[in-house]
């Protein structure tokens, strides 16, 4: 890894002394899908990391935007499960009237209201092999504890995905409504360990959300889109989970 490592900073020097660089998209993600194109990556939501083995995530310099960590659909009990929780505790989306979605924050510690209707919580079994959706009513009756994912399928989401990590910072500014990226800094990780995630997943630091929304632009418009599970952590939380092992920034001295 120590050579993909190298050979990531090197490209991070060659991209960053590019200076502004003219965004590819006016989509959310902006910012890294210009910089996968500067390392002549493909866009995509695969299960594998981004760069020989290293996760890149892009941010910019004041985003209070939480880090996307990865995306797990759930195991069961039905598949696609999201469809059946969609459909039973979903609302219909404003602009497309036959559809339901839901975005929902889960939390391990506290049970957190989902549509005016339900709670939802997290919460393990009693062996840690699978980690459940719990629904409970506005006066605190479990109605169900039935949607779960696999411990092994998030460890190994982890494993795969997250082993190394890289963080890349940029500058933003507009000429003429158009978007530009600076990419001014790069810190890299190590992740500490499975039972570090699972630890920061129950103290809340590790946080979960339940997305299923509709597209609405493009030729995709009127479909569904991120209909998983999203972990994410802040920013400023990151050195709880991963170890900083090298920084580089613009002026290309690596520490």
């Amino acid at each position: 890894m120590e050579e993909e490592i190298t050979m990531l900073i090197k490209e991070f020097e060659r991209i960053s002394n590019k200076g502004w660089i003219k965004s590819i998209s006016k989509s959310f993600g902006s910012i890294g899908l210009t910089f996968e194109k500067e390392l002549g990556k493909r866009a995509d939501s695969m299960y594998f990391p981004d760069y020989y083995g290293i996760e890149v995530k892009c941010t910019s310099r004041f985003s209070r935007y939480p880090l996307y960590l990865f995306t797990l659909a759930f195991d069961g009990p039905t598949f696609p499960e999201i469809d059946r929780i969609v459909d039973k505790y979903g609302w219909y989306d404003k602009d497309y009237h036959d559809k339901k979605v839901i975005f929902a924050k889960i939390y391990y510690n506290f049970k957190n209201i989902i549509n005016e209707k339900y709670k939802f919580k997290l919460d393990f079994d009693d062996s840690k092999e699978k980690l459940y959706l719990c629904v409970y009513n506005l006066e605190d009756e479990l109605i169900e504890k039935k949607s779960f994912v696999y411990i092994e399928s998030i460890y190994n989401h982890l494993k795969i995905k997250l082993s190394t990590l890289a963080i890349v910072y940029a500058s933003i500014k507009k000429i003429n409504n158009e978007k530009y990226f600076r990419y001014y800094k790069m810190n890299l990780y190590k992740i500490i360990s499975f039972e570090k995630f699972i630890e920061l997943l129950e103290k809340d630091i590790i946080k979960v959300s339940l997305i299923s929304r509709m597209n609405k632009s493009g030729v995709d418009a009127g479909k569904y889109r991120n209909k998983n599970l999203v972990f994410q952590i802040d920013k400023n939380k990151i050195e709880t989970l991963f170890t900083k092992i090298k920084s580089c920034s613009n002026d290309y001295q690596v520490k």
